[in-house]
């Protein structure tokens, strides 16, 4: 028979037993419609059951478990939960069939025969194995997992969450079909306070503007703003930017890129290099060794290229007009030209180019000055060209002999786009030219003029020279000639400041994820070692 004492204390075993549930000594509370104790060979265990009116509720610290029924060891005070386990840890709850407490591990572990649901305040959490740590309430899972926030999407074969921080391995997807983006990457760390995706192995980011492909970097998942280190690569329908950093903007579509800069424009096909690069709409400015190159009507055998310490190009979506402006220690480079300048302006539509401050360019064997200076390119090369103001001509003849004529205006005209056919003088003309017979000088003709033609050889040097009839002209017999009658005044030889492919193309960057069909001469592509 039972006395008043023993039934007390049945009922306190029943609604509170106390136990040791964790290392650091914390007790746990078991709360339940009943209990019953149970033996299995040597291992003792309780076991409390719920009813229709009452769940098993279990708690620890400030984590309580509701469960149907759990079942202790009461020596190794390992605990088993069943039957629609919910987990409720501050602003946590965690939802199952089964839940396993091992003291030795600190560790809770949730399962369940079709997913586990981890809700935290804005983030939603399916696996199908689950592992709660209640002391640092930190979780995570090692068998595949999916994170919902809003409309974005989170899967990972492995993923370990703390209180502000989430880890992700494992072929690591982020989707977002609201804001049409999409990130591949194998490991990222993700911060829930700022949103941001931190990454340090190669990925890759998807969205309507365009994609991304990165060593390392940040992604923020609420603006789309990205900022890649190492071998980044940004691309869209419209251009392709590659950089050892890039940060660009999701709403606006600025991006900044340092380090081994390649700016490539589709619309155009023209190829920009350069330390540090702004784009920003259809704004693009390039500074430190920057280059542009582009090929003349998409040979690439016949690449044009522009070096500058400035290159700032414009685009006017209305005109279609592409409009680039190059500064400072300007040198242009084509296999039948080159040119030096301080300032020049490309137009790309019409082929215009405008050199500025004390310009020089040469074509063969002759050099070319202006106080400034307009060339026209077409699908052959180069055109025309026009010297304004102080125009000087200098062309070098088969004994090295110095042609000059110079004037108020000089229009230089180009044969198949590379040879110098003629070259017409308009206003206050000079010139002096060397009369070869068999290999030798024979006289030197110096006139005076308004008006004059010289028409070139194939290989530059020069043919003839036609003059109108109201000249002054003076015939000197070889032996007459000396330093000072053969150089017209501001004679001015500039060979050593020409310049040379070999310096030029020294601002290629060279970038193993340099896109195959990036517009490089061939011959430069195998030699710069690219992709390789």
């Amino acid at each position: 028979m039972k006395t008043k004492a023993h039934i007390l204390l049945m009922i306190l075993l029943t609604l509170t037993t106390a136990g040791a549930f964790a290392q650091n000594g914390d007790q746990v509370q078991f709360s339940a419609a009943r209990v019953k104790g149970e033996t299995q060979g040597s291992q003792k265990f309780r076991v409390f059951y719920s009813s229709p009116e009452k769940r098993v509720i279990i708690k620890k610290g400030t984590s309580t478990v509701y469960c149907d029924k759990a079942k202790e060891n009461t020596q190794t005070k390992f605990v088993t939960a069943t039957g629609n386990v919910i987990v409720i840890d501050k602003k946590t709850k965690i939802y199952g069939d089964m839940l396993t407490y091992d003291r030795t591990k600190g560790e809770i572990v949730i399962t369940d025969n079709k997913r586990v649901k981890l809700v935290d305040e804005e983030v939603t959490l399916y696996t199908d194995k689950l592992y709660y740590y209640s002391d640092t309430q930190t979780a995570k899972y090692l068998t595949g997992g999916e994170v919902h926030k809003e409309s974005m999407i989170l899967t990972s074969k492995k993923g370990y969450l703390k209180d502000k921080q989430l880890d992700f391995e494992g072929n690591v997807v982020i989707d977002d079909p609201e804001k049409h983006r999409h990130l591949e990457s194998e490991a990222i760390t993700y911060m829930r306070d700022t949103e941001i995706a931190t990454f340090n192995t190669e990925t890759h980011i998807t969205s309507q503007d365009g994609d991304v492909v990165a060593q390392s970097g940040t992604y923020n998942t609420k603006t789309g703003d990205v900022k890649f280190k190492g071998d980044a690569v940004v691309e869209n329908d419209d251009y392709l930017i590659i950089g050892d950093f890039i940060d660009t903007q999701k709403d606006t579509g600025d991006s900044y890129a340092k380090g081994n800069v390649i700016f490539y424009s589709k619309t155009d096909s023209v190829t920009i290099y350069a330390d540090e690069l702004f784009h920003q709409g259809n704004d693009t400015r390039a500074y430190g060794n920057a280059l542009m190159s582009r090929p003349i009507q998409g040979n690439f055998e016949n690449m044009f290229y522009m070096a500058a310490d400035t290159l700032h190009s414009v685009h006017d979506s209305t005109s279609k007009e592409t409009t680039l402006y190059a500064f400072h220690s300007v040198e242009v480079e084509n296999r039948d030209l080159q040119a030096k300048c301080d300032s020049l302006v490309y137009f790309y539509n019409d082929s215009m180019i405008y050199f500025y401050e004390d310009p020089v360019i040469w074509a063969q064997g002759t050099q070319m000055v202006g106080r400034t200076i307009r060339a026209m390119m077409t699908s052959r090369g180069m055109e025309k060209l026009y010297l304004d103001k102080n125009a000087f001509v200098i062309s070098e003849d088969s004994l090295k002999n110095h042609n000059q004529v110079k004037g108020r205006q000089i229009v230089a005209n180009f044969k198949d786009g590379k040879t110098l056919d003629n070259v017409n003088v308009n206003g206050n003309g000079q010139s002096i030219y060397y009369i070869l017979e068999e290999g030798q000088i024979k006289n030197l003709n110096i006139v005076k003029c308004s008006k004059m033609t010289m028409t070139f050889e194939e290989k530059g040097s020069l043919k003839d020279l036609i003059y109108n009839d109201k000249n002054d002209s003076q015939l000197l017999p070889a032996g007459d000639i000396n330093k000072q009658n053969s150089h017209l005044p501001g004679f001015r030889l500039r060979t050593e400041e020409r310049p040379a492919r070999e310096e030029i193309i020294k601002r290629l960057r060279n970038r193993k994820n340099t896109p195959p069909n990036l517009p490089i001469d061939p011959n430069l592509r195998a030699k710069l070692d690219i992709n390789k």
